[in-house]
């Protein structure tokens, strides 16, 4: 090292910071740092480095846990006057964790379960095993047929490959998807009689031995992923809705739309023409309202697309006053888009309100009616398909709180005879809290609610809650 002073401490970005000492060529060096990524250190050292780079170098840090030493490490020079970096390139240790909670994590430590999920194998079914066998064998087969007919396309004009490829969707695309039914109707054959652990340990077998294809479908790969951190999120609500052909290839165009024709999403899509359906029979029953004195609210809007079937009109926009509720920021912002086109269709703007909370944030607030205001329609399709049935039970007694009287509150869940439920929890990873009727109507025990009610879409995979306010 040199023994002239460092400004690294101007440079070290104004972060989370850890003071510690370096073992560097044998000297203990003091050092504040930061957390430049998840597997490196910014380093702020009272000295600068001479060399480019130092190897075998350790930190030491009093942490809350107890001491810590950590380490071999590479301690870089920093490139025109910036910080040091410090890289370990022993253990891979969380560098967020370690300055920002004063934890050690080893991220090498994730291959400790290495054996115990390759264990898992050995309790799987043969049965399962040769299904699954079978489907990515075959798989293969379709993905390479299809694959050959891109490529014939690729010479083809424009305007030829373009008619071609939607003949070959039309036909032997048709006959892929076909395929593809009779594959999730044997999955149900087999899996019928599997406890919930079976059911997990086998789907995340198909899923690991499926990967590739799965993650051909834009549906499925969002459902497996999950960047918002779960499946049924406002991007995955806008692809249903959508119903398009998405994808670079063919093969992935057919398992993306697979996924988005299953009764399931079928349903979700009902929601579009069922939502103001409601509204508008709910909206007479309240004859005398003045200019946007229709109050109604969106519990998990996700893009809210329905507006687009609710406001058809400047008349709509005079009578009806809207909020929106979600805890998701994208969403909203996706639900904002939603009414900014409709304003611009109507030429005319909406009296439209946005909440980011949760349901977390529902169940402490005291005072529900005078955060959200009260409502003559409150509904909710695709929130309590995640709650278990104390915190729903919960939910719902909080939301009925924002009704007017003589308001109605509908709230949507999956049946558990759900036709294309295997498809969701096996393919997706996408599990909900299905319900029966007599659990969906439990929800409502003890509210004092005039009439209560349970109602089907036309694909019998959604039930609808309905609650009406004594007036």
């Amino acid at each position: 090292m040199a023994a002239s002073r460092s400004t690294a401490g101007e440079l070290v970005p104004p972060e989370a910071r850890l003071r510690v000492t370096l073992e560097v060529n044998g000297e203990a060096v003091p050092a504040a740092v930061a957390a430049a990524s998840r597997l490196s250190l910014h380093v702020d050292l009272d000295v600068l480095l001479a060399e480019d780079a130092v190897e075998g170098v350790y930190l030491r840090a009093d942490l809350p846990s107890g001491p810590a030493r950590l380490g071999p490490g590479r301690l870089l020079r920093g490139v025109r006057g910036g910080p040091h970096r410090l890289v370990f390139t022993g253990n891979l240790h969380d560098c967020h964790a370690l300055v920002n909670d004063g934890r050690v994590v080893d991220l090498r430590s994730w291959f400790d379960n290495v054996p115990v999920v390759l264990a898992q194998k050995e309790r799987i079914r043969p049965e399962f095993r040769a299904h699954v066998a079978d489907v990515a064998y075959d798989l293969s087969v379709w993905r390479r047929f299809f694959d050959e007919q891109d490529r014939v396309l690729v010479s083809e004009p424009a305007d030829v490959a373009q008619a071609a490829r939607e003949a070959l969707l039309a036909t032997e695309g048709r006959r892929f998807m076909a395929y593809l039914d009779t594959k999730v109707q044997e999955l149900g054959q087999i899996v019928r009689h599997y406890t919930k652990e079976d059911h997990e340990r086998h789907g995340f077998y198909l899923r690991r031995h499926l990967w590739p294809y799965l993650l051909a479908s834009e549906f499925m790969k969002r459902t497996n992923l999950k960047p918002s951190g779960y499946a049924g999120d406002a991007e995955l609500m806008v692809m249903i809705y959508a119903d398009e052909y998405v994808g670079a290839s063919t093969f992935n165009q057919l398992m993306h739309k697979h996924g988005i024709e299953t009764a399931a999403a079928q349903a979700v899509r009902n929601r579009r023409r069922l939502v103001p359906a409601m509204l508008r029979e709910i909206h007479a029953r309240f004859p005398g309202l003045g200019p946007r004195g229709f109050r109604f609210l969106s519990l998990a809007c996700g893009p809210a697309c329905e507006l687009d079937d609710v406001f058809l009109g400047a008349e709509d926009a005079a009578r009806f006053d809207v909020s929106l509720l979600d805890q998701d920021p994208h969403a909203l912002e996706l639900a904002r888009g939603t009414v900014r086109r409709i304003e611009a269709r109507l030429r005319g703007g909406l009296a439209v309100h946005y909440h980011q909370d949760s349901v977390r944030t529902m169940l402490r607030t005291r005072d529900l009616r005078r955060r959200f205001g009260e409502h003559h329609f409150v509904y909710s399709m695709g929130l309590f398909d995640y709650l278990t049935q104390p915190v729903a039970k919960a939910v719902l007694a909080k939301t009925y709180e924002l009704l007017v009287p003589g308001g109605i509150l509908v709230v949507g869940n999956f049946h558990v005879q759900t036709a294309t439920r295997l498809h969701m929890d096996y393919w997706g990873d996408w599990p909900l809290t299905y319900r029966t009727e007599e659990s969906l109507r439990a929800l409502a025990d003890g509210l004092d609610a005039a009439s209560v009610s349970i109602g089907f879409d036309e694909t019998r995979c959604q039930m609808f809650l309905r609650l009406e306010k004594p007036a």
